[in-house]
């Protein structure tokens, strides 16, 4: 069965003058039979929704929006609300009565987060709130209970201890703000898949992360990292893992044992050597580009299962015998050195 898809371009139906400001202000009306109804770029004032509706899917972007649609809470069978991009500062009281809300999209915005804000998003389970200058989270954070938060592109240098209630979130994305440390709160989050601490000023990795056992994506890309604790050999589901961009001298031997590893990024370090990675049996994808490496890694090039492989710009020199060896496994793997 087709999805019924309604798209407004620039484009509105509806039009009302403020006399205080002499704009034009827009009421944007949607069809009754749509399941998916999407207004891009346009100037919107409100919405008239029928309250018989059957939309599932509602994207309201960059229409600088000052407020979230009071007719939205006619939309039951709302699953995902998209309102990137505009200038909504509070959650309304409603919208905790959209039982079938599943994911709201708020990234860009102008919040000002209350803990009453927090409470009427406590059952939506994907909520996105970066780029909105969050300098802290209120205090009652833990009663979100969704899978996945992203509260990247903000201000945040530290997390509220309820925060170590949300114990069900599975991706947790801080790309971006100013922590100079993994908070402590995180602890326990032992059912963790995917942490993204990208752009932070971060120094060290604290050992608990070294029991996430259900950790599968690690970002620690630019920071101030020096050393990559012992205890990240706990991480038997590690599928990718991103410290390119921090202070690294070397790399420990036992990362040649995690076998779950495809993608491993450790450009723009200190390295001088590397151990033997071609023992990575998942290995895939390798990036230690911008480092001090003296000893091109031959064995990696003869790795079977390797798809990329990036070495530019470190101080190994190659004879023209090896160039044109290498020149022939690029017909077979993304070669950059």
């Amino acid at each position: 069965m087709a999805i019924k898809r309604h798209i407004v371009l620039l484009m509105v139906m509806g039009i009302f003058t403020s006399c205080a400001t002499q704009r034009a202000k827009y009421v944007t009306y949607v069809p009754d039979s749509v399941t998916v109804f999407e207004v891009v770029r346009a100037e919107v004032y409100d919405l008239d929704i029928p309250k018989d509706n059957k939309i599932e899917v509602l994207s309201l972007t960059n229409c600088g929006l000052d407020r979230i649609p009071s007719s939205i809470k006619h939309c039951k069978h709302l699953q995902r609300l998209n309102l990137e991009g505009n200038r909504i500062k509070h959650i309304p009281r409603w919208l905790s009565s959209l039982d079938s809300l599943e994911e709201i999209n708020l990234n860009f915005n102008k919040l000002n987060l209350k803990r009453r804000d927090i409470r009427r998003l406590s059952k939506v389970e994907d909520v996105l709130m970066a780029g909105n200058g969050i300098k802290k989270l209120p205090d009652n954070v833990g009663v979100l209970r969704c899978e996945s938060l992203n509260l990247s592109k903000n201000q945040l240098s530290t997390l509220p201890k309820s925060f170590a209630e949300m114990k069900q979130a599975r991706y947790l994305i801080f790309y971006e703000n100013k922590f100079e440390a993994i908070p402590e709160v995180l602890a326990d989050f032992n059912d963790l898949k995917h942490l993204d601490f990208y752009k932070n000023k971060i120094t060290e990795i604290p050992d608990f992360i070294g029991d996430m056992a259900n950790l599968q994506q690690l970002f620690l890309s630019f920071n101030k990292i020096e050393e990559i604790p012992d205890t990240l050999r706990n991480l038997k589901r590690l599928k990718y893992f991103y410290i390119h961009h921090n202070e690294l001298h070397f790399i420990p031997e036992w990362i040649t044992e995690m076998d779950s590893i495809e993608r491993f990024g450790v450009g723009f370090n200190h390295l001088l050597d590397l151990p033997d990675l071609s023992k990575m049996k998942a290995l895939y994808e390798f990036d230690a580009e911008h480092n001090l490496l003296e000893h091109f890694p031959w064995e990696l090039v003869e790795k079977p299962e390797m798809g990329t492989l990036i070495l530019r710009d470190n101080d190994f020199i190659l004879t023209d015998q090896e160039i044109m060896r290498l020149e022939k496994k690029k017909k077979q793997i993304n070669l950059v050195y």
